[in-house]
């Protein structure tokens, strides 16, 4: 009795011990992840490839990240860091990331292009699944396809697999997708709206409301002049700023569904903490106005800390497992890409009308 009570640091006194080594643990794959992190903020902001395909951090460090566990053997001491990273970094970056939002991105496009937006994300989202379901896809692949399609890429890909809770390579599958998708439309709009002869109102909102990264929706805009990519921002924020609510109401759906097949009791899974404190930030970043410093401190640590989950995402991928998911996830996200463009076309010449 004597030894289990000494070999116990809870039970012996001294429970800093304890967390001594918890952060010991963690502490290798946390420094790998923050490392190969900084390593994707240099090459995305590398001008010899932005100026060619702009990427984020974000979708860098999960390139990143699937490359390295293809090529290096990873230690075993990295994988709880590893594991610990993607879990509460990305989080808690889900949670900050409200400090970018606000109503007032929604309401800066008007009242025809909040519902141009709304239309367009929630039809987007409800075709993934619809389709997702006739192609035998499960809803948790088909949902993030939706979402990083609908609303803002990678960013929306991660937030709302925080909720619905999908595999590792569902969310490496639709990163890839709305990565792929997005490149190509920001190159392809701005040569098929001088086909068009597309005015800048039509162009900015069509670009705004379908492109899926901001930085390619943002790059596309810049493409066809300065006032354009001022306008096809404003429309893409307004995109992002729906992430709040989709998220609360995908995590209602999905609690009262009972989604998670290995739960004892379906329809009984607790509502996400962490998309309950993202729309107070959200709400809180609407009504009170930081000082600038901090709220660029809070946006930059933001940045950091899902560049570091997306890293960890990475390396917790399987690539195999992404390339035995075959031909319709690709199927899935093309169509979904293709009707929001259309939408978001035939809506913007309408409101130009």
């Amino acid at each position: 009795m004597t030894n289990v009570v000494a070999s116990d640091p809870q039970v012996s006194g001294h429970p800093e011990r304890t967390w001594g080594r918890r952060i010991g643990v963690i502490l290798p794959g946390l420094l790998l992840c923050s490392v190969l992190a900084g390593v994707s903020y240099a090459i995305a902001s590398w001008p010899a490839l932005n100026q060619v395909i702009p990427l984020s951090a974000l979708t860098v460090g999960i390139l990143l990240g699937v490359a390295i566990r293809l090529a290096v053997p990873l230690p075993a001491k990295v994988e709880p860091g590893i594991r610990w990273t993607l879990h509460w970094l990305l989080r808690t970056g889900i949670v900050l990331l409200g400090f970018r939002l606000g109503l007032q991105d929604m309401l800066s496009v008007g009242v025809g292009g909040m519902a141009l937006v709304a239309v367009g994300v929630t039809s987007t989202i409800a075709l993934a699944i619809g389709l997702g379901r006739l192609l035998g896809l499960p809803d948790t692949l088909s949902v993030l396809v939706g979402c990083g399609t609908g609303i803002c890429g990678a960013s929306a890909v991660v937030a709302v697999d925080g909720v619905v809770r999908g595999r590792e390579q569902d969310v490496a599958c639709s990163i890839a997708m709305v990565t792929v998708y997005g490149t190509f439309a920001m190159f392809a709009y701005p040569a098929i709206a001088h086909v068009l002869d597309l005015s800048e109102p039509v162009y900015a909102a069509w670009a705004g409301g379908s492109i899926h990264e901001v930085a390619q929706a943002v790059a596309a805009g810049f493409a066809f002049d300065g006032q354009a990519g001022v306008d096809a921002s404003l429309y893409k924020l307004s995109r992002v700023a729906l992430l709040a609510p989709v998220c609360a109401v995908l995590a209602l759906w999905w609690r009262r569904r009972g989604h998670a097949q290995d739960s004892a009791q379906p329809g009984k899974a607790p509502f996400p903490m962490f998309v309950l404190l993202f729309v107070v930030v959200v709400g809180l970043n609407s009504i009170i106005s930081l000082p600038q410093a901090v709220h660029s401190g809070l946006v930059d640590f933001d940045a950091a800390l899902l560049a570091a989950a997306m890293v960890a995402m990475g390396l917790h991928t399987r690539l195999i497992a992404v390339l035995r998911l075959g031909w319709r996830p690709l199927f899935l996200g093309a169509v979904v890409a293709l009707w929001l463009s259309a939408l978001a076309l035939s809506g913007a010449c309408l409101l130009a009308s």
